[in-house]
């Protein structure tokens, strides 16, 4: 071998560490195959807690919520509302066919379950029939953007035009299909969160605590 192409063949290896180095390393993975895995995963869960939070002023009912649910859709925590422009912050635990709320004031008020559940449904979330895991089952063109940290968790980053008919269940008054964002954990494929820009902002839901031992009862006072 010629001291030439000896030198040449030097620089072509040490271009293709620099480029190794510069890309992050070890490829991403195939965005429908993290979201089948998540799909996967998820099926498994009996237990979450969530959040979710709305930026700007997007058109629906929920601005923000905190609680815990049970895969049998017994669910407690907290909601703030817009009811006609005004903010309306109540608490809520939902039992079996009850539904117990109330505001900042008084005691608990109680009503059946389906009496609520058209303004919002906590319980659907991990029903695989209409929540999370039917969201990514029926995520379209699903593309891996990044890997990046949620919650000192590394996960995927992946994009997904999500279907219109699935939104609600995570949140109620989305009417159109939704260019949407899911973080999936890279080490057990869970979701972690998942964001939604809609007309004039964008909602994430965020969840945690899977498979804790929470235990739902009906409130007294």
């Amino acid at each position: 071998m010629s001291l030439t192409w000896g030198r040449a063949i030097g620089q072509f290896m040490l271009a293709v560490v620099v480029v190794a180095g510069c890309s992050g390393g070890e490829p991403l993975p195939d965005g429908k195959q993290v979201l089948q895995q998540a799909a996967a995963a998820m099926r498994g869960v009996q237990s979450a807690g969530f959040a979710i939070r709305s930026e700007g002023n997007p058109p629906i009912s929920v601005k923000s919520a905190d609680g815990k649910l049970l895969r049998s859709g017994d669910a407690e925590g907290t909601l703030r509302l817009d009811q006609s422009g005004q903010q309306v912050e109540m608490a809520f635990t939902l039992v079996g066919d009850t539904v117990y709320f109330k505001g900042a004031t008084g005691g608990y008020q109680k009503l059946p379950r389906a009496a609520v559940l058209a303004v919002y449904d906590p319980s659907a979330i991990l029903d695989p029939r209409r929540g999370v895991v039917k969201l990514l089952d029926s995520a379209a063109e699903p593309k891996t953007e990044e890997r990046e940290k949620v919650g000192g968790q590394e996960a995927f980053r992946v994009k997904a035009r999500l279907s219109k008919s699935v939104v609600p269940a995570l949140v109620p008054g989305v009417t159109t299909d939704v260019e949407g964002q899911l973080w999936v954990a890279a080490r057990d494929h869970r979701v972690l969160k998942v964001r939604l820009p809609i007309q004039k902002g964008a909602v994430t839901v965020t969840f945690s605590d899977f498979n804790q031992n929470f235990v739902i009862t009906a409130p007294k006072g």
